[in-house]
């Protein structure tokens, strides 16, 4: 079975007749609004305030505050009640400004919720010194469209039986969000061309698509002129320019002094042509659901632009078709929303498809009284009720004159469930205007638990009842760095165990988890903490420390299962064999230069341990040890020499510090190392051995260990009582004495 659909605007083969009696009568024998001149300029309303309260007012982050005289004139008072306040709150504040009337404001140190508004509120005003304070509320301006017609389009400008869209109008008209009308196409209009993208013709068959091609990027609408006996009439039928009017409805341009506004007149429509003469086939409406959403149809090049919202204002009499079915959980998956219409017969929806399809938003129409449209079809397949129009009353939005083909571009009523499903579609693209992270399953429910119950009667079911905007499109409170790094990590660490806590150093704040805590300041932004890398930067101190906030979460990865944490004055080094250590300064400049962890030191085993003479500090490595003093700088010591020097007694011994690293190079694989006091010498043959004082010159004066003396093969020993000493060579003895010295 391939099914043909036709669009919510008719009721059937017999409806349809009726339907073109009722709104010849409605509109004058045509469907174009009477003419600017005889409209005249309407005085519209101002925007509804159903969803302004006081709690929408008090979400700020700065307060404005009036001080006792006593108070009023001292800083330093001043600054005494917003430590306070900062610690009451766990909030930080701070002092901005002077207002005209000598009122301080002051200003939280971040974003805040509701709730912590309230919070700060309350705190400055419980301080004995505080004669007044208000909430430094952010004002926006009003917006009301000038458009010619918008007086007349009673679903968006009547509060009580409309969508409440003009009360959101001023936060987002729905920037940046596409929405994909699988319809009839489109005809060009002045009110609506500025908000179209291109879309496309997804009709195969060229003999039903009348424009005489088949599947094409053109997705304008030739019109659906229907001759007598065409598609099972007895009459003719004029081109219904369903998807225009479907358009117009949801994005017609607003403001500017012209025709309609459209409910969401900030977003841009992706027209796709899925209905043709007589309707449109199943395969082609499935197809257009997939591209729309950013699937990929065979021998159609891939949407550039995938809509997160669908409207389909199109049914017909079927249970929901498996390739319908998978092309809208497709769309779903990709995270589109569908808006469909429930149907114009007046029966339950869930005899009609695609109403009656799992995942998708189904839309009932309600008339100007605001109760359940005449023809609209109820029950449970409906979610929620939008103004779909009724006899006398129907929904105003751009069209065009022509009759067969299109002609000039025009204003026109319909009716019909096509009508209120496109009003709930642009709902939905304002509430993910406004909150990126919704998914579909989010926005329907939302939709659902924001209706309110209808004005007028509902017999047979009409779901959740009448959307409301106003309620359903919320910005999101402002999340804190901390609350966006949690959400981040999935709930890896575990339940809060505490609030955010703020009044930290430098604007800081932290808030702990059962595995571990995330810290935040504005200068290193959010980062966790946990195990064994947390308990060292407690033992320094926390932020307060030499370490400062942490710059980075740990970094695994390293060598034999190592992982740092860096941080404003350093970092933290841990692995399974060394345990965590703090790495700073100039001692970790040294440690970088020789390949971290990956080189010849390795790991550090100590955190770094001062009270050495002078002011010296050392670390302690897997493979050897950094020393540092304020006169020598940090240099390694490691191996043979390194035992050398501290049988000398390290810095403390008569070699000092030392003033280099190793150099190697020397003849046979020899290295040295010089010392504040002398050198160490070692190589393969000879080992480590001191060379110093006046027995270190003489060798020098012979040419080290290129020269005939070669390598020292002992440290210097005693040969008298007068201070006499000798030093042994592989080429001999060199003998040193108060009164002379000789080589032997």
């Amino acid at each position: 079975m391939n099914l043909r659909m036709r669009t919510g605007m008719t009721k059937g083969r017999t409806y349809n007749r009726a339907v073109g009696l009722v709104l010849a009568a409605m509109v004058a024998g045509s469907a174009i609004a009477p003419a600017a001149e005889a409209a005249g300029k309407p005085v519209l309303p101002g925007p509804s305030t159903a969803a302004k309260s006081s709690d929408a007012q008090l979400s700020t982050d700065q307060f404005i505050v009036k001080f006792k005289p006593s108070v009023a004139g001292s800083t330093a008072e001043r600054e005494k009640t917003y430590a306070k306040v900062s610690s009451a709150a766990s909030i930080r504040v701070r002092e901005i400004k002077v207002t005209a009337s000598d009122a301080k404001v002051v200003k939280a140190g971040r974003k805040l919720s509701v709730e912590e508004s309230r919070r700060v509120l309350d705190s400055i005003a419980a301080d004995d010194t505080v004669a007044s304070v208000e909430p430094d509320v952010l004002m926006h301006p009003s917006f009301t469209p000038n458009d010619t017609y918008y007086s007349k389009q009673w679903a968006l400008s009547d509060p009580n039986v409309g969508i409440r869209v003009p009360s959101v109008w001023d936060k987002t008209t729905g920037a940046a969000q596409i929405v994909a009308v699988i319809d009839t196409g489109i005809t060009a209009h002045s009110d609506l061309n500025a908000n179209v993208i291109a879309g496309y013709d997804m009709i195969a068959d060229a003999t039903s698509s009348g424009d005489g091609d088949g599947r094409d990027a053109d997705a304008s609408d030739p019109g659906d002129y229907q001759a007598p006996g065409a598609c099972g009439s007895t009459s003719s039928i004029n081109s219904s320019w369903h998807g225009t009017h479907v358009a117009g409805i949801i994005a017609a341009i607003a403001n500017n002094a012209e025709g309609v506004s459209g409910a969401a007149p900030g977003v841009k429509i992706e027209p796709i042509r899925a209905l043709g003469d007589c309707g449109g086939y199943l395969s082609d409406v499935s197809d257009g659901i997939t591209w729309a959403s950013g699937g990929t149809v065979s021998g159609v090049p891939a949407n550039a632009n995938p809509a997160k919202t669908i409207n389909l204002s199109v049914g017909g009499t079927s249970a929901c078709p498996s390739t319908l079915q998978a092309a809208i959980d497709g769309a779903i998956g990709r995270g589109s929303s569908v808006f469909v219409a429930a149907g114009n017969e007046n029966q339950p929806a869930a005899n009609n498809a695609p109403a009656n399809c799992n995942n998708v938003i189904t839309v009932g129409a309600t008339s100007q009284t605001g109760a359940r449209a005449s023809y609209s079809n109820f029950g449970t397949a409906v979610d929620v009720m939008a103004p779909g129009g009724d006899t006398g009353a129907g929904i105003l939005s751009t069209y065009n004159a022509g009759t067969t083909i299109p002609g000039a571009e025009a204003y026109g009523y319909l009716m019909g469930t096509s009508m209120a499903s496109p009003m709930a579609a642009s709902v939905g693209a304002l509430m993910k205007a406004a909150d990126a992270s919704l998914t579909p399953a989010r926005i329907e429910a939302k939709l659902k638990a924001t209706a309110r119950p209808l004005p007028g009667p509902c017999s047979g079911g009409c779901g959740a009842g009448l959307i409301d905007a106003s309620a359903a499109v919320v910005f999101p409170a402002p999340q804190t760095p901390i609350a966006v790094k949690a959400a981040s990590l999935n709930g890896a660490l575990g339940a809060a165990a505490t609030g955010e806590v703020y009044g930290l150093r430098d604007n800081g704040g932290y808030q702990c988890f059962e595995h571990g805590c995330i810290l935040y300041s504005p200068a290193s932004g959010a980062h966790v903490s946990t195990g064994a890398i947390r308990g060292v930067w407690a033992e320094t101190g926390f932020e307060n420390g030499g370490l400062g906030y942490p710059v980075t979460d740990e970094v695994a990865g390293l060598r034999d299962g190592g992982v740092y944490q860096n941080y404003q004055g350093g970092a933290i080094i841990w692995s399974p064999a060394t345990g965590a250590h703090v790495s700073v300064g100039s001692i970790r400049g040294l440690w970088a230069a020789t390949g971290f962890e990956n080189g010849r030191l390795g790991y550090p085993v100590t955190n770094e341990v001062g009270g050495l003479r002078g002011g010296g500090v050392y670390q302690n490595y897997q493979g050897g040890a950094i020393i540092w003093s304020p006169t020598t700088g940090a240099h390694i010591s490691t191996g043979a020499i390194r035992g050398e020097w501290a049988a000398s007694g390290f810095e403390s011994g008569r070699l000092g510090y030392p003033v280099s690293d190793e150099v190697g190079g020397l003849r046979d694989g020899g290295v040295y190392q010089n010392y504040q006091g002398g050198a160490i010498i070692w190589s393969p043959a000879s080992g480590a051995h001191m060379s110093v004082g006046g027995i270190r010159s003489i060798w020098a004066s012979t040419g080290f260990e290129s020269g005939r003396l070669g390598y020292p093969t002992s440290d210097e020993y005693a040969t008298g009582n007068d201070g006499s000493v000798a030093q042994n060579y592989q080429g001999g003895v060199i003998h040193w004495s108060p009164s002379g010295s000789y080589i032997s």
